[in-house]
């Protein structure tokens, strides 16, 4: 009797016998393939196991995505975020000009601020630039120059000259939140920037504020003039300050601002906080002091105030310590936003805020939404203190700074965006 040969495996499973005789079905030649077999349903529901597995895992990342861009506490995706990081030094305070397709971002000196900093960290070279500046050519690479391109290498002489004392000295002068505008009558650049005063008869001394107690040396706001058309500079700074309120409390946070019809203005703070009674950022603790924002107009040069300055907006208890860092801008449709930061720049308070107006005198209205930048949104820690120029094509771009963990401590490191404006409301864009 001949031996019958075994099925094989496929043909096992995954065929079936197509004459039903008893003798003749596990014959090879009597067997054919088909969808019906055990072998080709069990393929075929671990199949649709897989298929359905993969459509429910699509539709959770879809859903996921859809709440991660329409829930405000939840952190985006890093390239759905608007915020872009732009130099990661320390790089506070940082304003925007835009010249012939180049960007230029300039700041406050790098040794303001810097919380957290190493003890035995030396190796940075500390304020020897008293205004620091960045260029672009496409708003997204930034490069930081050297201390040796400082657009204001002479600080004025109404300012405190020499280094304090210590492993690290730093310029007295304490060079802050510089702002740049061209002006019409002979197309130079001005910049206006705020430093500290020195005392009276001696120039190595700071001044000293009329209030009780011990307070930080008060700053005052000048002015230098570019020596050529170059927005780098270098700047010659003016013999005497164009604001010095010292027995408010002294003045920070110039910014220039051009209106249609070409007047210059400049918004700056009275920095009452410097004379307040203790607390987060010196001014939490009663009696508060006033920081208003001022509105000063300006002659054509830039240079010589018209008329006495008006107060454009105040702090309030929601604001904590106070407002400063005002940016004005004019939109599109004649309305004028009035950016501010409030709350306190060594803490997560700190935020940016705005208000509008119909005239750039105001009044302004604050805006009812949540602040344009807080800690939490993006990733970010106490941003603010804005800048903000249209480009060529018409758009308007922002840097601000935020604070981040560096070498040489927690530093304000300086981060971009666009903003779009849609009557009285503003929205971030990348």
């Amino acid at each position: 009797m001949a031996i019958r040969p075994r099925l094989t495996f496929f043909q096992k499973h995954f065929t079936k016998p197509i004459d039903q005789d008893p003798e003749k079905e596990k014959r090879a030649d009597n067997r054919h393939f088909t969808f019906f077999s055990h072998g080709s349903l069990l393929v075929g529901a671990v199949m649709l196991f897989i298929l359905v597995g993969i459509i429910a895992a699509a539709v959770a990342v879809t859903l996921d995505r859809h709440n991660q861009q329409h829930d405000t506490d939840l952190q985006p995706h890093k390239n759905l975020s608007p915020i872009r990081l732009a130099v990661l030094e320390n790089f506070p305070d940082p304003t925007l000009w835009y010249n012939d397709g180049t960007y230029y971002a300039f700041a406050t000196n790098n040794a303001a601020g810097i919380l957290e900093q190493p003890k035995n960290f030396s190796a940075y070279q500390y304020g020897t630039s008293n205004v620091q500046i960045a260029t672009s050519t496409n708003f997204v690479n930034w490069t930081l120059l050297t201390s040796e391109h400082d657009p204001l290498p002479d600080i004025g002489k109404w300012v405190t000259h020499g280094l304090t004392k210590g492993k690290t000295p730093i310029p007295k002068s304490a060079v802050w939140a510089p702002g740049v505008i061209q002006r019409k009558t002979d197309n130079k650049l001005l910049m206006y920037y705020s430093a500290s005063a020195h005392a009276e008869g001696n120039a190595t001394t700071g001044a000293h504020v009329t209030a009780k107690g011990r307070h930080p040396v008060p700053h005052c706001i000048g002015a230098a003039v570019s020596s050529t058309s170059d927005p780098a500079g270098p700047y010659d700074p003016v013999p005497e300050p164009l604001a010095c309120p010292i027995a408010q409390g002294g003045a920070i946070d110039p910014a220039p601002f051009a209106d249609k019809d070409g007047t210059l203005y400049l918004t700056y703070k009275i920095d009452g906080n410097n004379i307040g009674h203790g607390g987060l950022c010196g001014n939490t603790r009663a009696p508060i002091v006033p920081t208003p924002l001022k509105l000063q107009k300006l002659a054509p040069d830039g240079l010589t105030p018209l008329a006495a300055p008006i107060t454009i907006l105040d702090r309030t208890a929601s604001d904590g310590p106070l407002i400063e860092a005002p940016a004005l801008i004019r939109s599109h449709e004649g309305i004028y936003f009035l950016f501010y930061s409030s709350g306190c720049t060594r803490s997560p308070t700190y935020n940016v805020k705005y208000a509008t107006a119909d005239t750039v005198t105001g009044p302004y209205t604050r805006s009812a939404t949540t602040p344009v930048l807080q800690s939490g949104a993006w990733g970010l820690e106490a941003p603010g203190s804005v800048g903000v120029h249209e480009d060529a094509s018409g758009g308007f771009r922002m840097v601000f700074h935020a604070r981040v963990k560096a070498e040489m401590g927690r530093v304000r490191a300086m981060f971009s965006t666009g903003l779009v404006f849609e009557g009285r409301n503003v929205s971030l864009v990348r």
